[in-house]
């Protein structure tokens, strides 16, 4: 049906999650509303191989999905929704005989989720473990579903081939139980009152920054005025020097210079004015 069409029908579901958009989950879940029984099966089913759909919570809670468990094929249909929903590979492996066969594509998509419910709990992830939560032994099957993921967008990191093991930076979300409510919260919350701490800190090292600056301000002020101060002393004190000399450029070495002719002159005569009558009592 044309777009338009599609989100007014889609409206009238009250359980519709605004945020699904044009998912290919929520093709499903539109069709839901009006398939039943073995048509409805044959939906959850589609849903459960498409190459796309990664999330099962909104499907789950559709009314006549929830009608499939009257019907003991059903209900099983429905374990497995939920397996796929909240669970990994390891919960399929050990209910299996009384679950639904997996298809190829189904496998192969819970074994994704596996690696996706993993890098939520670690952030490198050893190859043995996933060997293990996934039910290999080959190693080049391993790292095929290991770069899968990455190109679903389901998480990011790298694979470190030389130690063998996975680094995650993240991943994508899987559908939330009711028993993770509590846990979500306290996370949140844990977040909240660190983030309220990191503002606490960014405000206080703002508030020592303008601090800082106004201190350096007035130094800085203060300093000009020394240093206007500085200069201006410098020059009245060489314009008093100058009116007390009365203009005269001599220096004093040539005063100095003066006092010595003086002196040799003074000397001079005295021992002149001493030898005098000597050298004429000789004569």
């Amino acid at each position: 049906p044309p777009r338009t069409q599609r989100t007014s029908w889609a409206r009238g579901l009250p359980f519709r999650p605004r945020y699904m958009g044009d998912s290919p989950l929520s093709q499903f879940v539109i069709l839901a509303q009006s398939a039943q029984g073995r048509a409805c099966e044959a939906l959850v089913k589609q849903a459960l191989d498409h190459s796309g759909v990664f999330v099962f919570g909104e499907l789950l809670d559709c009314p006549n999905v929830q009608a499939l468990a009257e019907s003991e094929g059903g209900q099983k249909l429905i374990e497995l929704l939920r397996i796929f929903a909240y669970g990994a590979y390891p919960d399929y492996i050990a209910r299996k005989a009384e679950l639904p066969e997996l298809t190829p594509a189904q496998r192969r998509k819970l074994q994704l989720l596996t690696i996706v419910s993993v890098a939520k709990k670690d952030k490198l992830i050893k190859f043995a473990v996933l060997e293990s939560a996934l039910d290999v032994t080959n190693a080049r099957e391993l790292e095929d579903l290991i770069i899968e993921p990455v190109y679903q967008n389901l998480i990011v990191g790298k694979m470190d081939q030389e130690n063998r093991c996975l680094q995650v930076e993240s991943c994508a979300c899987r559908d939330c139980q009711e028993e993770d409510i509590d846990f979500i919260i306290n996370t949140l919350s844990t977040w909240q009152e660190s983030a309220r701490g990191m503002l606490g800190a960014l405000d206080g090292m703002v508030q020592y920054s303008h601090e800082s600056f106004e201190k350096q301000r007035v130094a800085r002020e203060e300093l000009d005025k020394l240093i206007q101060s500085t200069r201006e002393s410098l020059k009245e004190g060489e314009g008093g020097a100058k009116l007390g000399d009365g203009g005269c450029t001599r220096m004093q070495t040539d005063d100095a210079d003066e006092e010595s002719k003086r002196a040799k002159n003074t000397r001079g005569r005295w021992v002149g004015a001493l030898g005098g009558p000597a050298s004429r009592g000789k004569h």
